[in-house]
């Protein structure tokens, strides 16, 4: 009798086949840089000022990637995503958790996988009116009036 199976030679990554995706673009990177490295050191006696300087700029075109980076978080689009939660619509005395929240942005379409999004997160969500942090990651929204 023959049965239908799946596939087994591709198994199924999901989300995380971005995310390796971008590990393997990171890993060519850093082939490309000892390779470059590896010729200076090849192409002159005294390898030490080449390297130096072209260290330099790698560093520098690091630190353009960390700027480019924070443009990509829009931090107005991401507060009226979280005011726009169910919780914060309706608060009561029990308190929602960031890890909620960063879901409840992904489904939204919020890249969660940008470097210390979640740091950004917890400030935005300390910017709503009443808003408490009661622990770490745990906020509780407490209306007046």
């Amino acid at each position: 009798m023959d049965t239908a199976s799946a596939d087994l030679s591709e198994p199924y990554e999901g989300d995380n086949y971005k995310i390796n995706v971008q590990k393997t673009v990171d890993d060519i990177q850093m082939e490309r840089m000892i390779k470059d490295i590896k010729v200076l050191l090849n192409k002159y006696k005294d390898p030490k000022k080449h390297i130096y300087d072209y260290l330099r700029k790698v560093e520098k075109k690091m630190e353009n990637k960390n700027i480019e980076v924070e443009y990509l978080v829009d931090k107005n689009k991401i507060k009226k995503y979280i005011e726009k939660h169910p919780y914060f619509k309706n608060p009561c005395n029990y308190h929602i958790r960031l890890l909620t929240i960063m879901k409840y942005l992904k489904k939204k379409g919020i890249d969660i996988r940008i470097k210390d999004i979640d740091l950004i997160v917890d400030e935005i969500v300390q910017e709503i009116d009443g808003v408490k942090k009661i622990g770490d990651g745990k906020y509780i929204r407490v209306l007046k009036g």
